[in-house]
């Protein structure tokens, strides 16, 4: 800060002199930084950078959101088709249980046709909805075209599988007849082996019956499909909002134990946050952005009257340093107009005259050499440094007379 001053000390470039009448042109004063301006930038950075943090928030959230929204209807399809699986496995648990019963066993192998017909009506009476029993013989291989449902060959396909020693899955068979139906078998065995098989058929419609009241309480839109070849499927039973179809399928899970797969589609997709988390979401940071601006201001304001303060008393303190009244505390907030004030005393200090101090020795002998006359000041008293800080009560003026007068007097004496 020693040399701050260095650079008043070069003398302005030489204006150009205007044309002869010209009018002298009036400069308008020019508007300069200041501190709000400056500090503007900053404003700007901040801004960007809170509304790049914000829309990265909104969308980690509607990421968790989607996944939460995922998840819950994962599971709503996960539960539409294991309670689907569930009831048809109390069907099939219980022509299981039937096919092992030893009466059931004994009849089949012997023939008995009353006792197996006893059976069937038991079976009647637990299953209401169903549409025919068969007992089918071991490697029965005849189909009845002539019954409703019909013993098709697909049926007979079930009675092989289980003569594999697989389980048969359940099935919807003639779909899109009249004679359209769903087929469970299980295999009729006993200690010495397989004697049969026992075959239950369904209408397709309690299909449509079962899935009206899984769908969600939030709406939503369901089908039941079987898998065909080519990629082709039939449509078992659909239930809830048809126009969801437009769109693509939510989630697609298998049933246990069956050749067929629950279809879901969720209702219409929602904002990616609810009502609730966007206000409470848009609160936070709109009490963010306006607390940042507020701050701006007021920080803006404060700094410009700390500033005009500090250089109304650099100025002041300048003016008294320079007509010599010494300064030692200055009376500055910032610590740049205390490097001013400084650099302006260091530099003050090098342009002044320094103190004069006679040599009493170097006196005496000038004035034994030449016989000039040296006048001291008392022992213990200093010259004054410069008239300028010489006492007015210290200096005497004399008026001289006209020019001669001191001639006269002297020739008269």
């Amino acid at each position: 800060m020693t040399s701050l001053f260095d650079k008043f000390r070069k003398k302005p470039a030489a204006e150009p002199a205007p044309f002869p009448g010209a009018e002298p042109e009036q400069k308008k004063p020019t508007r300069g930084l200041n501190v709000r301006v400056m500090v503007m930038p900053l404003l700007v950075v901040a801004l960007v950078v809170l509304i790049v943090v914000a829309a990265l928030t909104y969308l980690q959230f509607a990421l968790l959101g989607q996944e939460r929204r995922d998840a819950l209807t994962h599971g709503q399809a996960d539960r539409m088709a294991d309670h689907l699986a569930g009831r048809l496995q109390g069907y099939t648990d219980v022509i299981a249980a039937t096919g092992r019963a030893p009466a059931v066993v004994a009849a089949m192998a012997a023939g008995d046709q009353a006792t197996l017909d006893e059976h069937v009506s038991r079976l009647r009476e637990l299953f209401p909805s169903v549409l025919r029993i068969r007992f089918i013989a071991l490697g029965d291989e005849r189909v009845d075209e002539t019954s409703v449902p019909p013993l098709s060959y697909a049926c007979l396909e079930l009675a092989r599988i289980a003569e594999s020693g697989q389980v048969p899955l359940v099935e919807a068979h003639l779909y899109g007849t009249q004679v359209q139906h769903i087929d469970m078998l299980r295999p009729v065995a006993g200690p010495e082996g397989m004697v049969g098989s026992l075959l239950v058929t369904l209408d397709v419609a309690v299909l449509r019956d079962w899935l009206r009241p899984l769908l969600p309480a939030d709406g939503g839109y369901v089908e039941l499909r079987q898998g065909g070849a080519n990629g082709k499927h039939l449509m078992l039973g659909a239930a809830g909002d048809a126009g969801l179809q437009g769109m693509p399928a939510t989630y697609s899970v298998a049933i246990t134990g069956t050749a067929w797969s629950l279809i879901y589609w969720a209702p219409a997709r929602l904002a990616a946050l609810s009502t609730v988390q966007q206000t409470a979401f848009l609160t936070v940071f709109g009490v963010g952005l306006v607390t940042l601006v507020v701050a701006f201001v007021l920080f803006t304001t404060v700094a410009g009257r700390i500033v005009r303060g500090d250089l109304v008393a650099v100025v002041k303190q300048a003016v008294e340093m320079w007509s010599g009244r010494r300064q030692h505390n200055f009376e500055v907030r910032l610590a740049e107009s205390l490097d001013v004030l400084t650099a302006l005393a260091e530099h003050l200090q090098q342009v002044q005259p320094k103190q004069v101090r006679p040599d009493a020795a170097k006196a005496a002998a000038m004035q034994q050499d030449s016989g000039i006359i040296v006048d001291e000041p008392p022992e213990g008293e200093d010259m004054p440094s410069s008239l300028l800080f010489m006492s007015q009560e210290s200096m005497r003026v004399e008026e001289l007379g006209p020019p001669g007068t001191d001639q006269e007097k002297n020739d008269k004496s």
